[in-house]
């Protein structure tokens, strides 16, 4: 609950972002061993309504990268390491992490870039015929902003960030949604 203490004007006080960084790292660890030990962590999570301070202090103009990069890194190791299914649907819902997916980022600093492409590979790495729904948005105008976002990466000059996205590339082609597929093709073909 100390995350929701700090606002945008917070971060641009000196060690501000040092407490903000140990904080989130701390809440990382406390979840993923909850998750195969406690499930009440995760509970005060998303009583909390934590998900939704991470999308919104990642937002913030002033944060620092240091900030954004825990907190990309945070995500992609929560979506990456927890188990429980409920879990995973409540990462995946409420649209907190399309919202983020679609966030402004520095993507000129390298850094920001590689651990978003992590994030949006993790994503990925998650999708099959149940788990689109959380991605693709048919309604109502079709959205699909992991597919969308990715591609914009496809000819980056890091052969890590291209990897990633081929990647991603093709665990979305993997998967059997009529709708998805058309929106996919209709995507490529106007890009």
């Amino acid at each position: 609950a100390r995350l929701v203490s700090f606002r945008e004007s917070d971060l641009e006080r000196g060690n501000c972002g040092e407490a903000v960084v140990e904080t989130v790292r701390q809440i990382t660890e406390a979840l993923i061993w909850g998750d195969k030990n406690d499930t009440h962590f995760f509970d005060f999570f998303c009583e909390k309504n934590m998900l939704s301070d991470f999308v919104r202090v990642i937002g913030l103009s002033k944060a620092p990268n240091k900030v954004k990069l825990q907190l990309l890194q945070t995500m992609s190791m929560l979506i990456s390491n927890i188990t429980c299914q409920t879990s995973v649907y409540y990462l995946l819902s409420n649209n907190h992490i399309n919202r983020l997916i679609k966030t402004p980022l520095d993507f000129e600093d390298e850094e920001i870039l590689a651990y978003f492409v992590n994030f949006l590979k993790s994503l990925a790495m998650r999708l099959d015929s149940e788990t689109i729904k959380f991605f693709f948005i048919q309604h109502p105008v079709p959205s699909f902003p992991l597919y969308s976002e990715a591609v914009k990466f496809f000819d980056n000059g890091d052969n890590m960030v291209r990897a990633a996205v081929r990647t991603i590339t093709l665990k979305v082609l993997g998967i059997d949604d009529p709708g998805m597929r058309r929106f996919v093709l209709r995507h490529a073909a106007e890009s």
